[in-house]
């Protein structure tokens, strides 16, 4: 019996190690897991054939670069799919390959979990064709459980994983320092550190890096020795790193949604290349906030410190006000919780593995 999994970026990564640990308990202990990953894949015991941890890309240039190594595991996916008996295909997030290897399993006789579908963020729209391409859907959003049933998907909200992914970490006694999550892809890394050098220069309080599993935590570790960087720890352990820490400075991406979950009152900074830049004023992308606990709430909960905003300066005067008691750091936290409930319990992987457990059976 198979599971092939397909993780494009460092969240799905995580998603799938999380998610495989919980359909050990309900699954027959011959069947297999296989597929697209990373780091977590790996040490979760999945067969990694095709090695997705540098597919995450942004912009059109970028995805220019990346595309060749992209379609060339996206391919090897394929061929992977076709040989032996079908089973379960469990395709996270990242619609770009994700979709088309879904129809490709379908035509092959595969049964599909999508599990996270592409953008259930939106609370306007939704994929349409998930419904053709998915025999189920798990949704970490209720409203994209509203939108896609009325489409006639067969979708499921348990809850969002990282709920339960944080609850199991543990609650220091008490909160000290600054985490500081850099980002996940090598090239925001190299935007970011220079700025947040200079932001915590002279900062007397603790400083702990979460390092994704996408990088090195010696290459992050050099990086920073060469810039003069203030002493720090480092960790991979974000959950809890950040239910530690006093406040956090965040690259923009999951990992804010992550410090709203772990109840930690955070600075959302973002630099890009001046390729992206110039990529930008071309495409106009139309956003209100970049952060997703402020689009989740849709409003500015978090300070959002963007490209030519992201200066030093500004970056520590945020930071200063949220390791300080006062309004700043408590309307973070009041939204936070707000936030919080609307995502539901933490037992997201299990009720999916339960799913998964009886998808697999069926295609048997």
């Amino acid at each position: 019996m198979r599971v092939v999994f397909s993780a494009g970026e460092a969240s799905g990564d995580a998603y799938a190690a999380a998610l495989v640990a919980k359909m050990r308990l309900t699954m027959p202990s011959e069947t297999s897991f296989e597929g697209a990953g990373g780091r977590r894949s790996r040490e979760a015991g999945i067969n990694v054939v095709v090695d997705s941890s540098r597919w995450g890309v942004i912009g059109i240039v970028q995805a220019l670069r990346a595309y060749p190594r992209i379609a060339g595991g996206y391919y090897r996916l394929k061929r992977h799919l076709a040989s032996g008996e079908p089973g379960l295909f469990i395709p996270i997030d990242y619609g770009y390959a994700n979709i088309r290897l879904s129809r490709h399993a379908k035509r092959l006789g595969w049964k599909v979990l999508y599990f996270i579908p592409p953008g259930s963020w939106r609370k306007d729209r939704q994929g349409n064709d998930l419904g053709e391409i998915a025999d189920e859907v798990v949704t970490p959003f209720p409203w994209s459980q509203e939108i896609l049933s009325e489409k006639g998907v067969s979708v499921h909200f348990y809850g969002h994983p990282l709920v339960q992914m944080a609850a199991a970490a543990s609650q220091p006694a008490q909160r000290a320092g600054v985490a500081v999550l850099p980002g996940s892809r090598l090239q925001e890394v190299e935007q970011n550190l220079s700025l947040l050098a200079e932001a915590v220069k002279g900062l007397e309080t603790p400083l702990t890096f979460a390092v994704a599993p996408s990088l090195e935590i010696e290459d992050v570790k050099d990086a920073w020795a060469k810039l003069g960087g203030t002493e720090a720890s480092y960790t991979r352990d974000v959950y809890t790193c950040l239910k530690g820490a006093r406040a956090a400075l965040v690259c923009s991406g999951t990992a804010t949604l992550e410090a709203a979950i772990c109840s930690c009152p955070s600075v959302v900074f973002y630099k890009i290349s001046k390729w992206l830049e110039v990529e930008a004023k071309i495409v106009k992308p139309k956003f209100d906030w970049v952060s997703l606990p402020n689009i989740l709430l849709d409003r500015g909960v978090i300070p959002e410190l963007l490209q030519h905003d992201a200066t030093p300066s500004a970056l520590r005067a945020e930071l200063n006000k949220l390791l300080e008691d006062g309004e700043p750091r408590d309307t973070q936290l009041m939204a936070f919780s707000e936030l919080r409930q609307s995502l539901g319990l933490p037992d997201c992987l299990g009720k999916t593995a339960l799913l998964a457990a009886e998808l697999l059976e069926s295609s048997r």
